[in-house]
């Protein structure tokens, strides 16, 4: 049995590709959860969905977390789009070398590209701050740093705060196929041995 979890602007629809049979759901009384290895879904809590992701072809994700993670944003999403979350822990470590080599947070999709919609983090303070180079950059893999900015890293303490979403102007910003990619502007920070976890909302376009 074969599997493709499609979203709407209203509606999940699932598809048994190896039956030829579509549902359509009603995302208000939706909910997706993992249990036993299984991707699970329940419709007002009845099961109508348990499979493990070797049998699901779409979204495309080999991992439970990533797939659940991804559904659960479809049932969310709204006719605004198809609005998905990703959240990452960076080490001291990647973000001691994030200018030379941004981490990725979402792999890229053929032919379409990844627009930042909002975006969050949270500096756990380590001790020591970062210097130099201290603004936390998300952007694709051509223009890691073009899509939202905040200066952060320099914090003497635990915080929070929002990225600033930045405008094209005549360069692009969003590329086709490219991943969506942290990263630090202008060179690679000192020192510093703090983590920060990061929390995009992105849309997935398919610009004409």
């Amino acid at each position: 049995m074969r599997y493709k979890v499609h979203n709407t602007a209203d509606y999940l629809l699932i598809e048994d590709t190896s039956n030829q049979n579509i549902n359509y759901y009603s995302k208000d009384k939706l909910s997706v959860s993992a249990s036993s290895g299984n991707v699970v879904i329940t419709n007002d809590g009845v099961s109508i969905f348990s499979y493990p992701p070797a049998d699901i072809d779409l979204p495309v994700f080999n991992g439970l977390y990533d797939l659940v993670t991804t559904i659960h944003s479809y049932i969310y999403s709204t006719s605004q789009g198809d609005i998905r979350q990703v959240q990452k822990t960076l080490t001291s470590a990647e973000i001691l070398a994030m200018n030379s080599t941004p981490i990725t947070l979402v792999n890229g999709i053929s032919g379409s590209e990844i627009q930042v919609v909002s975006a969050a983090m949270h500096l756990k303070w380590g001790g020591v701050a970062y210097a130099t180079n201290t603004t936390l950059a998300i952007g694709t893999t051509s223009n890691p740093d073009d899509q939202a900015e905040l200066n952060c890293l320099a914090a003497t303490s635990d915080i929070k705060g929002t990225f600033s979403l930045l405008t094209a102007g005549t360069s692009a910003n969003m590329h086709t196929g490219e991943n969506l990619v942290a990263s630090v502007a202008s060179g690679n920070p000192v020192n510093g041995n703090s983590q920060v976890v990061v929390d995009v909302l992105y849309r997935v376009t398919d610009m004409p």
